[in-house]
């Protein structure tokens, strides 16, 4: 009869009730979910928490064990004011009284002592991130705030509790033996103030939830019975709680929770925690949870407790509307199945996988759907559909094969006819790069189409061929590769000789660019014989071009040195640039120097120069200012005239004796006055 008054007790309670934590809102025991009830849900919860500890005592010279107990309510109520705040607020009535034991003389107890512990406010802001809403995978992050009010008990209500908790603090009961119940007082204070940081992972059946905060207690009140030394002792420093949560969720009426939660001081000399294992029963909507929880840092006890909530959603949302949408995905000459990937074009939907038996099944809202199935080696299959809500459709994909072609082959040495280790590629098309066995056969399965196919192996010239292949056809594809000679050599730089990344071009062939190793400027091709125009480019740096023959077999060096392209700005002297005497007229000897500028001006199209004339100081000014204009002058028509530099990319200007860089005093310094100097105006 007792179990059937419990039941019937219960399931009012459970037809309302919802995952409420200790506190008032959505959470675990102790620990808070970050992520909010939706907009509208207001709750209510009811918990009860009840522990004991033991007082050994000697009456009548016999020893005997009486007990403390303590019981702890929890009445509240939260509201969700839209998805990403909740608010709530609660309040926390206990008792505790003390139970004398009737051996070896029956006692009557102290009266119970009945208050209000403390009395809460809180308001949490939480926001969740869904990763994917097929799991579903959910990330979610909150921060809460509350102020906790620890009032001061009652002297009217409850038969004066403040008097009653004076008692069983300070009096002796219980005469002639004279014993003192060891009972804590209660201990009220200003207002708490906390906040704490949330954070929630939810995949599938398992979530995890994180709480870490600080809380500045308020100044607690010496109720007046308190003595000095055991006030000193019960008065609480500021705290950092914090909480891990743990929960399994087998099914939608089921959840096995396992959290630990405690607190710290700020400088972490003193530390509590708790471990509570439970169980919550219910699902979105209903909740009635039982649990212990045991003390495992700090003083030890143990204490168990439930707790219902339940609640309303006053926000009348509408009807989600769902159809579904199931099928298999098989061969269609054999029937067998297949493992796809189902995927939605045209849809914000992710795709999917079908079972190793190859069905599917996916909820979808109303409207209009290209449905794809893919598989390994069969051509995709799409289907569009219109669902309607309510709509439980049934969509099977049979595929059909790709069709298949192949090439086989056997790849060999042109004058030794020995077998060669190569690879097989096929560039511009999605199938990967095969290789030839020892023997040098291969065997490719491909598709019908038209494919270029190019072969290459060590110390051969690369092959290429174009082939056509028909749906089902095997083509024989013999390849003879035939040996060239390797050219190598260095790129360094010409002042300091440290290696260049540099390309190396075969000018007018279909030969690939070639690029040097960035840390030793060593390069490596392979080429047939012949003779070539090899050019050289490293940025910021002149080309250099030169021609080389190769013979067969033949491994040559080929070393080059570039030079760095003046920037912008720059001056160059022009060393190796002379003019007959007392004239403009450039000698022969100068035109290497001459052609090297050139190359550079060709290297650079938008290259603009200033091409300076400077002479020493023998002679007047007049005459000195006069010979350097023609010499600069002469200089520009060479280059314009025999490498085709257009005019408007060179200045000519004569400085005379205006700008000299050595004493012309000396001969030498004189033979250093005379000079044609480049300024790098812009490029």
């Amino acid at each position: 009869m007792k179990k059937t008054i419990v039941l019937v007790a219960i399931i009012p309670l459970l037809a309302f009730s919802q995952e409420i934590s200790l506190s008032g809102n959505r959470g675990m025991f102790r620990v808070k979910y970050a992520q909010p009830h939706k907009m509208g849900k207001l709750s209510f919860h009811l918990s009860a928490v009840e522990r004991y500890q033991n007082n050994r005592v000697f009456i009548q010279g016999d020893s005997t064990t009486d007990r403390s107990h303590f019981l702890q309510t929890r009445v509240g109520i939260s509201y969700a004011i839209s998805d990403f705040i909740e608010t709530r607020y609660h309040i926390a009535p206990f008792g505790k009284y003390y139970e004398a034991n009737d051996y070896p003389i029956q006692r009557s107890d102290p009266s119970p002592v009945i208050g209000i512990k403390t009395h809460e406010i809180g308001l949490k802001l939480g926001y969740p991130i869904v990763v994917n809403d097929v799991t579903p995978t959910i990330y979610a992050f909150g921060l809460d705030a509350y102020v906790n009010f620890g009032p001061a008990l009652p002297t009217e209500w409850f038969g004066n509790s403040q008097e009653k908790d004076r008692a069983l603090y300070e009096d002796f009961f219980f005469p002639p033996d004279s014993i003192r119940t060891n009972t804590l007082p209660h201990i009220p204070h200003d207002p708490d103030f906390g906040f704490d940081a949330l954070f929630d992972f939810h995949s599938g059946a398992f979530a995890i939830h994180l709480n870490a905060g600080y809380l500045i207690t308020g100044e607690d009140k010496n109720p007046g019975y308190v003595t000095a030394q055991d006030f000193a002792q019960l008065e609480r420093t500021n705290l950092l709680p914090y909480g891990l949560g743990i929960e399994l969720i087998p099914n939608s009426d089921l959840r096995v929770l396992f959290e630990t939660s405690g607190y710290s001081t700020p400088d972490f000399d003193s530390t509590v925690l708790w471990v509570t294992p439970g169980l919550r029963f219910g699902a979105t909507n209903v909740s009635f949870d039982l649990g212990v929880e045991l003390a495992v840092v700090g003083d030890w006890f143990w204490k168990p407790f439930i707790n219902f909530s339940g609640g309303y959603d006053l926000v009348k949302r509408p009807k989600e509307l769902i159809a579904q949408v199931s099928g298999q995905v098989i061969d269609a000459q054999t029937n067998m199945p297949l493992v796809a990937t189902i995927t939605f074009p045209d849809a914000q939907r992710e795709a999917l996988a079908t079972s190793p038996q190859g069905t599917y099944k996916v909820s979808l809202t109303p409207g209009s759907y290209r449905i794809r199935a893919d598989a390994a080696d069969y051509r995709w299959r799409e289907q569009t559909i219109v669902l309607k809500d309510g709509d439980k459709i049934t969509l099977n994909f049979p595929l059909n094969k790709k069709p298949v072609a192949k090439i086989t082959g056997r790849i060999y040495d042109s004058e030794t006819n020995r077998p060669v280790v190569a690879n097989i590629m096929f560039p511009q098309s999605e199938f990967p790069k095969a290789a030839s066995d020892t023997s040098g056969f291969f065997n490719i399965d491909l598709v019908p189409g038209t494919f270029r196919v190019r072969v290459e192996a060590t110390d051969y010239l690369p092959e290429e061929r174009v082939i056509d292949l028909k749906e089902n056809e095997t083509r024989v594809f013999d390849v003879a590769l035939h040996k060239g000679g390797i050219l190598t050599g260095k790129v360094s730089e010409y002042e300091t000789g440290k290696a260049l990344l540099a390309q190396i071009i075969f000018v007018d062939t279909q030969i690939p660019k070639a690029t040097t190793d960035g840390t030793t400027g060593i390069y490596k091709v392979g080429v047939s014989p012949g003779t070539y125009t090899v050019k050289v480019e490293a940025a910021d740096y002149i080309p250099e071009t030169t021609p080389v023959v190769m013979e067969r077999d033949e491994t040559k060096i080929q070393n080059f040195v570039l030079k760095p392209i003046p920037k912008v700005g720059e001056r160059v002297v022009l060393r190796g640039i002379t003019f007959d005497f007392n004239s403009a007229v450039i000698k022969p000897a100068s035109y290497p120097a001459l052609d090297d500028a050139a190359r550079v001006l060709k290297a650079k199209p938008e290259m603009r120069i200033e091409i300076g004339g400077h002479t020493d100081s023998i002679g007047s000014d007049s005459y000195n200012m006069k010979l350097s204009n023609e010499r600069a002058n002469s200089v520009r028509e060479y280059l314009m005239q025999y490498h085709r530099i257009e005019p408007n990319r060179l200045i000519a200007v004569g400085y005379g004796e205006t700008q000299p860089i050595a004493d012309n005093r000396t001969r030498s310094g004189r033979d250093m006055n005379r000079r044609i100097e480049f300024k790098i105006l812009s490029w």
